[in-house]
């Protein structure tokens, strides 16, 4: 008899595996479209939806987005700008056809970013506002006296901006160690001389007490004049709203619905915001100083000083730094407080009474973010700001703790490649940041096809930029690899499809003192050493353990969230690792570590300090409250970072995955009895060949492959039970590459292989099988203690592809911006095969090759492709540049891994002669570089093409019995 592998699945297994094959336009990947404002047809619009559908992807986000026309006068914003009659009747357009073909359609919430409206001016109470200052020294040199009209803001006001509120005017005794030419200036505490009212007709005469130099600074609220990037997008302008007060949510909310959210244009999916890239001298809302009171129990104008800037730069500062640091922790939490009280709660609010989610990438102040990400519906990072996967993993903790499913990100913006990206360097970006938490891929992007002032290929919202090569990319049938794009979206659609089952699980969560994203900042030897070896992490803010969801339970914390086993934190790493805590955050941790939540604490906390100002008062509380979750036995203190991985082995955390040290990164996903884990060898050069031991949530249940690419689930030929709760099983990635693994539980205990000499698959027919190209006999043992040898006759040897044709389609200019003619070169070529820079026909080409070759098999295979002859061959490349397609004996293979270098064609070979065909596909910058060269001619043409000597390595196939 055989081993079958044909095992009943429980249903929530069934369902899962049977959409995989083919994943709904929900979990797909997304465009950014963007467009020239309203410039655009109705019927192009649709069409275009039925591009990006035709290609797979599962929705759009409508941009007004342009910054490759420098004069955008040309795009006529008066007549067809944002939120025109033209605008929303393309909206409209988007909408119905998307519609009908199953896409959803997102938008952003103004023109272009940040959010603006066409409906204030910068003096109006919605508007965007700043905090400025001026300067005046008193000293011996002044007779240390001051008289006449109070000094200017130093930063000019913005266009429009006529009015100015005074609200503060000081004088300041400078610190005797310090001057006006200091690079920070350092004032005495407690030396403040309040005269704002002696202000009198903007005129003011004081007279310094005593002796020393003093600075006088008058402080004034205006509009910061700010405008949305690269416009005017509309007529009248439009202008940044003040996201740290209602007023500006209410402003854009009303716009909203008066003008765009008409009876006919509804069923938008997100509203959608960019990144906080406000421009101010300070950050400031008119109801800043009462909330600041409420909130920290203070007057923000005390220590007014140490938080203004003068050129994004804090250049006054207390000589008594700590108060310096007090405050300035203190301005930036109530700040992000009023982001998400004022502006992400009310804006989410309206967003879901019209059914619609709220989209924001939240980072870009420092602000607690993490907080606005679990405020949020959808979190967004991107790929091109954030600096590592730690950047992620804080978004992450925002969005898993305040339990929301989706976490975006803005994907594949890659500087200066416009016309240059490659599905190869897309998936090597990816990859990686799926296991960071991301489940929903928002790619940069579709540009609309033409616009005024565009040359070929069309209009491209990006490139140029100040007339060099922009950002990556314009999508769509313009580009070669655009052919390609359906074996993407299927691949990405399935990874997403996987990730958005169930909830993410992690080993640590690392809390900083402040809820930053977006700063590059790592956990050390959770970072580096530990994600080699099985650990998974979220961030966490003192936001977040403010959440319902943040209690301790079976000794670990969040169980209806990431279920973290261990919390691990340093001092403040935004400011040289302070001791510094909230009290409300100490007291906390305390109550999670008395709960038996094991505690990781870092560094020398022997001085430990409050964290903001508003707190001095009590230090003393919080360094109590620290020694006595210190004296507890679950918390270590270790000296340093160097000595982390000392302290968790002390604590004895146990991690749900568990490897040698390599590239591979994880994240799993508990989706009731099922688990679900998604690895990647997160490296560019570094394979994985690994056993790597994970949690499961049933005795007895088994391990499941789920090919991304080809939309099959497969029981894992090889696996070993190591307990009840856990199994182990290989890995074997090349860099990039990933694997997707579900574990199913079983009714009945299933035998299953544990280890065999020889390769093992499960064949069309769900038995187990022994396939190698070299003859012998192999042993397999099997859980129920059975030993099977299994006997391997000679298989063919490989055979080297040495005469092929390449026929290319060349992408040329047509006769109009949007017209691309294609002209045709036909090569005849022997192995060893180049890159198509080194054929002299081909140098400056940018298109799609198809090589074509000819092998034969003995007639020992079946005259007929056959998948249960036990017969057949891969194909192996040494190297190949950019994206491809096999087709085998006139029929196209199921989607390959693009990362891959071996690929099997077994089901479709045949004794006698095959023909093989490989359809590569290039980007366009090598033709752009000659019929654009002012602009992309500086850079250095592009390798496409197979590469070396390709083989077809033949094999054969035996049940095991």
């Amino acid at each position: 008899m055989s081993y079958s592998v044909a095992f009943p699945l429980v249903n929530s297994a069934a369902g899962i595996f049977s959409t995989f094959v083919n994943p709904g336009p929900d979990v797909r990947p997304m465009f950014r479209w963007w467009w020239p404002h309203g410039l655009v047809s109705t019927v192009e619009v649709a069409t275009e939806i039925d591009q990006i559908a035709d290609a797979g992807f599962g929705g759009v986000e409508i941009e007004d987005v342009h910054h490759s026309i420098k004069d955008s006068s040309v795009l006529d914003p008066v007549g067809h700008g944002w939120a025109t009659t033209p605008w929303t009747d393309a909206v409209y357009s988007a909408l119905e056809r998307a519609k009908i073909r199953g896409l959803r359609t997102d938008a952003a919430v103004g023109p272009s970013w940040p959010a603006a409206l066409p409906t204030i001016t910068p003096d109006d109470e919605a508007a965007a506002h700043e905090l400025v200052h001026g300067r005046a020294y008193v000293n011996a040199t002044t007779n240390y006296q001051f008289s006449g009209p109070l000094p200017p803001s130093f930063q000019a006001p913005g266009d429009g901006v006529t009015k100015e509120t005074l609200i503060a005017v000081q004088a300041w005794r400078i610190n005797s160690a310090s001057s006006p030419t200091a690079k920070t200036l350092l004032i005495d505490a407690g030396s403040m001389v309040d005269l704002t009212d002696k202000v009198v007709d903007g005129k003011l005469t004081w007279k310094a007490p005593g002796n020393g130099s003093w600075i006088l600074m008058p402080f004034r609220v205006r509009g910061s004049g700010q405008v949305p990037e690269a416009g005017p997008h509309t007529s009248p302008a439009s202008y940044v709203i003040d996201h740290f007060a209602t007023a500006g949510a209410n402003a854009m909310t009303k716009f909203w619905d008066d003008k765009i959210l008409t009876s006919r244009i509804h069923g938008l999916g997100s509203m959608f915001e960019d990144s906080l890239e406000f421009e101010a001298t300070t950050y400031w809302t008119p109801n800043y100083p009462a909330e600041f009171k409420k909130r920290m129990g203070y007057d923000i104008i005390s220590v007014i000083p140490a938080i203004v800037r003068e050129k994004e730069k804090f250049t006054i500062a207390f000589a008594d730094t700590e108060i310096s640091r007090g405050a300035l922790n203190d301005f930036w939490d109530v700040l992000g407080s009023l982001y998400i009280d004022n502006h992400v709660i009310p804006v989410k609010a309206w967003a879901n009474s019209h059914r619609m989610q709220l989209r924001v990438q939240p980072y870009g102040l420092q602000t607690d973010a993490m907080g606005a990400a679990a405020a949020l519906d959808i979190g967004e990072g991107e790929s091109l700001g954030f600096k590592n996967l730690d950047d992620y993993r804080s978004l992450a903790g925002g969005s898993n703790m305040g339990q929301h499913n989706i976490i975006s990100n803005e994907a594949a913006a890659f500087a200066a490649s416009a016309y240059a990206t490659t599905w190869e360097k897309v998936l090597r970006t990816l990859n990686p940041i799926y296991a960071a938490g991301v489940n929903q891929q928002v790619l940069h992007g579709f540009s609309y096809i033409d616009a005024p002032t565009a040359q070929w290929p069309g209009f491209a919202a990006f490139t140029p930029y100040n007339g060099a090569i922009g950002y990556a990319e314009s999508w769509g049938p313009r580009q070669p690899a655009w052919r390609h794009a359906p074996d993407i979206s299927a691949y990405m659609g399935r990874v997403q499809l996987l990730l958005r089952r169930g909830i993410p699980k992690h080993d640590v969560g690392f809390f900083r003192q402040k809820g930053y994203i977006a700063s590059g900042f790592g956990a050390s030897y959770f970072s580096a050493d530990g994600t080699r070896t099985g650990w998974s992490m979220n961030f966490l803010a003192p936001s977040l353990l403010q959440l319902p969801i943040s209690k301790v339970l079976n000794k670990r914390l969040a169980p209806d969230g990431p279920n973290f086993g261990l919390l691990a934190f340093e001092g403040d790493a935004f400011n040289s690792l302070y001791p510094v805590l909230t009290l409300d955050s100490a007291q906390r941790m305390l109550s999670y570590a008395e709960d038996g939540l094991p505690v990781l604490v870092v560094g020398n906390w022997s001085d430990v300090r409050a964290y903001g100002y508003g707190e001095f008062s009590k230090s003393t509380e919080v360094a109590s409250t620290f020694k006595k979750m210190l004296a507890l036995s679950n918390v270590v203190n270790v000296p340093d970072r160097a000595s982390m991985a000392d302290g968790v082995t002390k604590l004895g955390v146990v991690t749900e995955v568990q490897h040698s040290s390599s590239s591979l990164i994880h994240i799993h996903r508990v989706d009731g009895r099922l688990d679900h884990y998604y690895f990647v060898a997160n490296s560019a050069t570094e394979a994985v060949d690994q056993d790597v031991s994970v949690v499961r949530g049933s005795s007895q249940a088994v391990p499941y492959i789920l090919d991304a690419w080809k939309g099959t689930s497969t029981v894992m030929p090889v696996y070993t039970e190591v307990s009840a709760s856990r199994v182990s099983f290989r890995v074997k990635l090349l860099p990039g590459q990933t694997m997707l693994v579900t574990i199913v539980p079983m009714d009945f205990k299933a035998v299953h292989a544990v280890s065999s000499t020889g390769p093992l698959v499960i064949d069309a027919e769900s038995k187990y099988a022994v396939r190698t190209n070299t003859s012998g006999t192999y042993s397999t043992t099997f859980s129920n203690g059975k030993t099977a040898s299994t006997v391997v006759g000679e298989s063919p040897p490989p055979i080297e592809l040495t005469n092929w044709t390449l026929e290319v389609e060349d992408f040329t200019p047509g006769l109009t911006t949007t017209n691309t003619t294609i002209l045709r070169h036909t090569l005849n070529l022997t192995s060893p095969l180049q890159p198509w820079t080194s054929y002299t026909e081909l140098v400056d080409v940018s298109g799609i090759g198809t090589y074509t070759t000819i092998f034969s098999l003995p007639s020992s295979y079946p005259s007929k492709p056959s998948n249960t002859s036990g017969l057949g061959a891969n194909i192996e490349f040494p190297k190949f540049l950019g994206s491809f397609r096999i087709k085998v004996n006139g029929q196209q293979l199921p989607a390959a891994d693009q990362l891959a270098l071996s690929h099997d064609i077994g089901t479709w070979v045949k004794g006698g002669e095959n023909v093989l065909q490989i359809e590569v596909a290039s980007s366009l910058l090598n033709r752009l570089r000659t019929t654009q060269p002012g602009v992309y001619g500086v850079a250095t043409r592009q390798a496409f093409g197979l590469v070396g000597v390709l083989k077809v390595v033949p094999w054969r196939e035996v049940q095991i019995n």
